[in-house]
C-alpha cells in the first residue's frame, strides 16, 4: 500500500471539517426531538425509547466493521457510498410509518454516520507530517461542531416544524456533503484490491497487541472520556436537584462546548511543536482543576468555568492522542482509528453507568466529583508511564 501522494488545502481541510459536522449531526438529531417522536407513535413508546440506543449501536457496529475498510478500499469512493446510504437512511426515517421502522433507519444512520470516522485519517494521510496535528485538530473540531449541532439544530427545528422536518434537514445537508464529497476528496490508487474481510478484522488483535503506543494512548484517552461522561450523565439530575433546571439550561451549558472546538486546531499546532505527551499533560491539568471547581464552587458560575476546563482538556487529549496514534503505522490509520474510538466510546459508556449508579444510590455531588477526578488522575498515570518508557514520544 502506498503513501498518499496528494495534500489537502487549508480550502479543503475545512471542507471536511463541515462535511464531518453535517455528518455527525444527523446522529444527535433524535435526542431533541424525542418527545417530539413519541407524540407520532403514542402507542409504541418501547419502540421509541430504543431510538438513541439503537443510532449509538449502529455507530459502535460501523466503528467495528467499516472503519478498517479504509485500510483497503480507495478512500473517496468508500466515503461517498457511505454518506450515500446515510442520505438513503435519513430518508427512511423521514418516511418511517412505525416507531419500529424508525428504529431500524436509526441504527442504519448510526452505522453509516461513522464516515466522520473515515475522513479523520484520511485527512492525516494527505497532510504533511509537520502539520499532521494542526490538520487532524481541524477536521475534529467538525466533529465535536456536530454533536452541539445536532442537539441544537434538531431542537430549534422541531420547536416551529414537526420530528420528520429535523431529519428532512438532515437529508438535505447530507446531500450537500455528498456533491463537495465528489468534487473535493482525491482519488487513491491502492495496490491490493483483494483481502479477506476477517484477515482485517483479525488484525485489528495483531495490531493492538504490537502497537504498545496505541494502546497507551487509547487506554488514557478511554479513561478521560469516561470522566467527561461522568460529568454530562449526572449533571442534569444535579441541575434539576439543586436549582429545579430543566433541560434548557442543560443544553445551554452543553453549547460552551464551542470553545473546546476553538481549542482542537491550537491542540493540534502545540502537538506538532512541541510532542504530544506535553499537550497531554496540559489537557490533564486542566481537568483536574475543571473537578476541582466543581467541589468548591457550587454555583451556576463555578459549572461555567468548570465545564470550559474540563471541555478544554478533553480536547487538548484527543487531539494529542490522535497525533500519537496518527503517526505510528500509515498504512493501518483506519484500523488504529477503528481500535482508538471504540475503546474511547467504551470508557464514555462506563463514565455513563457510573454517574448514573452513584446518583441514583446516593444523590451525592461529591461521590460524583471524586469519580470524575478519580478517572482523569488514572488516565494521568497511565499517560506518564508512555513517556516513562517511551521518551521519544514527547518530543
Amino acid at each position: 500500500m502506498c503513501r498518499d501522494s496528494h495534500e489537502l488545502s487549508s480550502v479543503r481541510i475545512l471542507m471536511l471539517a463541515i462535511i464531518c459536522c453535517i455528518v455527525v449531526a444527523n446522529i444527535y438529531f433524535n435526542q431533541s426531538v424525542l418527545n417530539l417522536i413519541a407524540g407520532s407513535f403514542p402507542n409504541e413508546w418501547k419502540a421509541v425509547s430504543l431510538i438513541p440506543m439503537a443510532t449509538q449501536l449502529g455507530y459502535a457496529a460501523g466503528l467495528f466493521l467499516l472503519i478498517p475498510l479504509g485500510d483497503y478500499i480507495e478512500r473517496q469512493r468508500l466515503i461517498l457510498r457511505q454518506v450515500q446510504v446515510l442520505f438513503l437512511a435519513l430518508i427512511g426515517m423521514i418516511l418511517s410509518p412505525t416507531a419500529s421502522v424508525l428504529v431500524f433507519f436509526s441504527f442504519l444512520t448510526g452505522v453509516a454516520a461513522t464516515v466522520a470516522q473515515q475522513i479523520v485519517p484520511l485527512a492525516a494521510s494527505l497532510s504533511k507530517s509537520s502539520s499532521r496535528g494542526k490538520t487532524v485538530g481541524t477536521v475534529m473540531s467538525g466533529v465535536l461542531a456536530g454533536i452541539l449541532a445536532g442537539r441544537a439544530i434538531g431542537g430549534f427545528i422541531g420547536q416551529y416544524f414537526d420530528w420528520r422536518g429535523v431529519f428532512l434537514s438532515g437529508a438535505i445537508m447530507t446531500l450537500l456533503a455528498i456533491f463537495f464529497i465528489a468534487r473535493i476528496l482525491p482519488s487513491q490508487s491502492l495496490p491490493t484490491p483483494k483481502f479477506n474481510y476477517l484477515a482485517v478484522l483479525r488484525s485489528l488483535r495483531l495490531l493492538w497487541k504490537s502497537e504498545p503506543l496505541l494502546r497507551n494512548a487509547t487506554l488514557t484517552q478511554a479513561l478521560l472520556f469516561a470522566s467527561f461522561s461522568v460529568l454530562w450523565t449526572a449533571l442534569p439530575f444535579w441541575l434539576a436537584h439543586r436549582y429545579h433546571y430543566g433541560a434548557g439550561i442543560t443544553g445551554s451549558l452543553a453549547a460552551l462546548g464551542l470553545i473546546g472546538i476553538l481549542c482542537a486546531p491550537l491542540a493540534g499546532s502545540v502537538s506538532d511543536r512541541q510532542g504530544p505527551f506535553r499537550m497531554v499533560i496540559l489537557g490533564v491539568v486542566l481537568m483536574l482543576l475543571a473537578w476541582a471547581v466543581f467541589w468548591g464552587w457550587n454555583s451556576i458560575a463555578g459549572m461555567v468555568v468548570g465545564i470550559l476546563l474540563l471541555d478544554a482538556g478533553e480536547q487538548c487529549v484527543l487531539i494529542a492522542n490522535q497525533h500519537t496514534i496518527y503517526s505510528l503505522s500509515p498504512d493501518a490509520r483506519n484500523r488504529l482509528n477503528t481500535l482508538f474510538m471504540c475503546v474511547m466510546f467504551i470508557g464514555g459508556a462506563c463514565g455513563s453507568l457510573t454517574a448514573t449508579w452513584l446518583w441514583e444510590s446516593t444523590h451525592n455531588w461529591t461521590l460524583i466529583v471524586a469519580a470524575g477526578a478519580g478517572l482523569v488522575i488514572l488516565g494521568m498515570l497511565i499517560a506518564i508511564r508512555r513517556n516513562t518508557s517511551s521518551p521519544q514520544t514527547s518530543t
